[in-house]
């Protein structure tokens, strides 16, 4: 069984919210809203307007499906590169989770819901955001980043537009800033780096895609112990 949230960010306060969460079983895939969607401007998908309704299907709903791109399209498999991943083990849900599924005409993300492993580990990917507002110098400095290359987190809690921002630094003397955690991960990141149970946690390259837009250029994994009690 593997779950994502649908996040949907209000552009009046700018805060993400979780508004819906969907499961994939042997029986198919299964669709809630989540507390989330009682946001007062939030408006329901299509066809799924009973907010208090458990949605059921055989295949991936449309709304989930129109987000990932076709299998015959050639920026498919430069997609597929960037995030890491493999046709002989693609996965719909992990592609939606990597990418975020965003579609310029909204403000909706996909985003996986960790799950705690057998070795009590917490352990998430994703692609720094903010890489298009880098200065050229720190856009060089993640051209010579290589896969396991060691990561920092720095909170940015002077940031106007996020008290909550998470950056992305290097680990070097002039701690370079190479992007920011995404918004809704902040929470869960301070929260975890915050534990007093937490002595140490791993941030490392994954892959730097050269070739890709500034939002697919660094992908970095994230992973520390799972505190007692922790809920993400």
């Amino acid at each position: 069984m593997k779950s994502v949230f649908v996040t949907w960010k209000d552009i009046n306060d700018g805060m993400w919210y979780p508004v819906a969460k969907l499961t994939r079983d042997h029986d198919g895939y299964r669709l809630n809203y989540t507390k989330g969607a009682n946001h007062a401007n939030f408006i329901p998908f299509p066809r799924m307007v009973d907010m208090a309704k458990v949605y059921f299907s055989n295949d991936l709903f449309s709304f989930f499906q129109n987000r990932l791109l076709p299998k015959n399209r050639p920026e498919f498999r430069k997609m597929l590169n960037w995030s890491g991943m493999h046709i002989e083990d693609y996965d719909e849900l992990d592609m939606l989770s990597i990418s975020g599924g965003a579609r310029k005409t909204d403000q909706f993300r996909i985003t996986p819901q960790p799950v705690q492993t057998n070795d009590n580990t917490y352990s998430i990917r994703f692609f720094t955001s903010g890489v298009s507002h880098l200065p050229e110098e720190n856009l060089e400095r993640i051209k010579l980043l290589r896969s396991g290359d060691t990561l920092s987190f720095e909170y940015e809690n002077s940031n106007e537009f996020d008290c909550n921002a998470v950056l992305v630094t290097t680990i070097d003397s002039q701690k370079v800033k190479v992007g920011y955690c995404p918004k809704y991960f902040n929470c869960d990141v301070r929260e975890l780096l915050d534990d007093p149970e937490l002595t140490e946690y791993s941030l490392k390259v994954t892959q730097v895609n050269l070739s890709a837009p500034a939002q697919y250029r660094l992908l970095c994994e994230f992973s520390t112990k799972w505190p007692s009690g922790f809920t993400p």
